[in-house]
């Protein structure tokens, strides 16, 4: 390999660097790593689809955990967590074909589910 034509700055980035993940939250811009790293890496694909619809039940999960006020039936969520959320639906149904678009489904039916239980919870324990 000749070394003289490699850029050392892009050379080495990091998947946060290279697709811009500065500045989600760390434990999102995680997730979003991994989704990165299942695009990249080979495997069987019922592994690569449970490992993609658990990191998007987790990105889910996270979701739910930055709500602050349960009060309202349309949780208030910080604006990092609806963007790498956001960011990861994009990059999975541009990158997965068929089985992003079903482990997307599920993750948005789970954040759904979840986000309705969290407010029913916050209701019963008012009332």
């Amino acid at each position: 390999m000749n070394t003289h034509n490699v850029n050392v700055k892009t050379a080495a980035q990091e998947p946060s660097e290279r697709y811009g993940l500065k500045g989600f939250v760390p434990v999102m811009a995680d997730s979003l790593a991994q989704l990165i790293s299942l695009r990249e890496q080979r495997m069987p694909l019922e592994e690569r689809a449970e490992l993609l619809c658990g990191v998007l039940v987790g990105m889910a999960e996270q979701v739910c955990a930055s709500v602050a006020d349960w009060s309202q039936p349309r949780p208030l969520l910080p604006l990092a967590a609806v963007s790498a959320w956001v960011a990861a639906g994009e990059f999975v149904l541009a990158n997965f074909g068929d089985l992003g678009e079903a482990a997307w489904d599920y993750a948005v039916r789970h954040l759904r589910v979840q986000l309705a239980a969290g407010y029913a919870m916050f209701t019963a324990d008012v009332a």
